[in-house]
């Protein structure tokens, strides 16, 4: 009645069932598990519809209303589109995001709690207004998270969350209207959001501790100076050393080495494959999902340096199996065991990363991004490597993001102030 299938991009579950027409709806889930319980659910639903126990209701659009299990009940053209509930839209919405990345549909979840909780399941989307848009980041600059106010940056996003959802629903008959976050503009929001600070420029380890050092600073601010961190040539070569001294299983030191010498995403180090790296041409590639929005990958080749080419024949010599680069043991203490080789996922990386460092002078790194924005900061320092080459290999297609390395270039240091007399 229904069939599953795995994506082999994303690795979740593809759910097959057929009711007027074949639909493929995915499971939102790369448990196995997980995926058969929804395909029963959908069977169930399925077999009630042919035993005559339930109907879907006019107007409502088949495969999304037995995915739903009989919440969402409009479509296109539904004579009661226009009153479609925010829970129900949102519950829609996150359904037809088979094409994500996992850590992109991740951060859209959270922010979609956040929308259902402060407009509330049950408020008719179509008649939501400017006002009540307004009243939802006045409320949300009155909440706070670990102590923290919330950031006009994150609001900024969970409004432009809203705009999506609001937008998505519009194209398929769900809202009628246009969304209110425009006012009477048709580009500019008219919704007041708090600016955004402009990020920090990358600093080194000695003049993020000169900071600290001359107190005033809150836990918080410190951590946002942490996060602008880079690590000199010698500081990087110390921190691998660390890594591979200290580290419990064999692959964590290839994931250090693999981010710190081509400057790789945390996402692109668990999707890199040993077939990637060709030590004849010595180069390295690296699968993008962020750099082109009409595509669900493509690739940037960064040469291999000595010391990572050195490092990774040794591991691929004894690499316990599969297609990808880094691979945990299938067993691991407190986890069960796995029967095959899999692909890391960004929050076991993440976990390993700040294990790794935990109780050393080290712990103060705020995750994969330090290492390769050193990377990106000390080809910049070296004055050696145009600008144009640095972006290239670390995927920076913006004028904003290629600019972020242009403080540290030496030649637009000292030597141009030196011109005034």
């Amino acid at each position: 009645m229904a069939s599953l299938h795995k994506d082999s991009r994303t690795g979740k579950w593809i759910i097959m069932f057929r009711w007027g027409r074949q639909f493929r709806r995915s499971s939102n889930t790369k448990s196995k598990a997980e995926a058969l319980a929804v395909k029963a659910r959908v069977e169930d639903t399925i077999r009630f519809l042919r035993q005559g126990r339930i109907s879907i209701p006019d107007g409502a659009e088949s495969g999304v209303w037995i995915m739903s299990e009989g919440k969402v009940s409009t479509k296109p053209g539904a004579k009661e589109s226009s009153l479609t509930r925010v829970g129900e839209i949102c519950e829609a919405y996150l359904v037809g995001q088979i094409d994500k990345a996992d850590t992109t549909l991740a951060s859209e979840k959270v922010r979609i709690r956040h929308i259902r909780r402060l407009f509330g399941e049950t408020a008719v989307m179509g008649t939501l207004t400017l006002n009540d848009l307004q009243e939802y980041v006045n409320n949300r600059l009155k909440e706070k998270y670990r102590g923290a106010s919330i950031s006009g940056k994150t609001i900024r996003k969970e409004v432009g969350q809203f705009r999506e959802i609001w937008d998505w629903g519009r194209e398929r008959g769900y809202v009628n209207t246009k969304c209110p976050i425009y006012g009477r503009s048709s580009s500019k929001w008219a919704v007041a959001v708090p600016k955004p600070k402009e990020r920090e420029r990358f600093q080194t380890w000695a003049q993020i501790k000169r900071q600290i050092s001359r107190g005033g600073l809150t836990k918080r601010q410190q951590k946002e100076l942490w996060m602008s961190l880079f690590l000199d040539d010698k500081q990087v070569a110390e921190l691998l050393n660390h890594v591979k001294d200290s580290a419990l299983h064999r692959f964590i030191h290839p994931m250090f080495m693999l981010t710190a010498y081509t400057g790789a995403r945390r996402g692109e180090v668990c999707r890199s494959r040993v077939d990637d790296f060709d030590f004849e041409t010595g180069l390295v590639k690296l699968r993008e999902r962020k750099r082109r929005k009409d595509m669900a990958e493509t690739f940037r080749f960064v040469p291999i340096h000595l010391r990572l080419r050195e490092v990774m024949q040794e591991w691929f010599a004894n690499h316990p199996g599969g297609q990808y680069t880094i691979v945990a043991p299938l067993e691991m203490p407190r986890r069960k065991r796995r029967k095959t080789f899999q692909e890391l996922n960004p929050a076991e990386a993440r976990h390993h990363f700040n294990y790794t460092l935990a109780g050393s002078e080290w712990q103060v790194i705020r995750g994969f991004h330090v290492l390769r924005h050193s990377f990106g900061s000390n080809l910049a320092r070296s004055g050696k490597v145009p600008r144009d080459t640095i972006a290239e290999w670390m995927g920076h297609t913006t004028e904003e993001m290629k600019a972020l390395y242009q403080h540290l270039f030496p030649q637009d240091g000292q030597s141009q102030i030196d011109v005034l007399k």
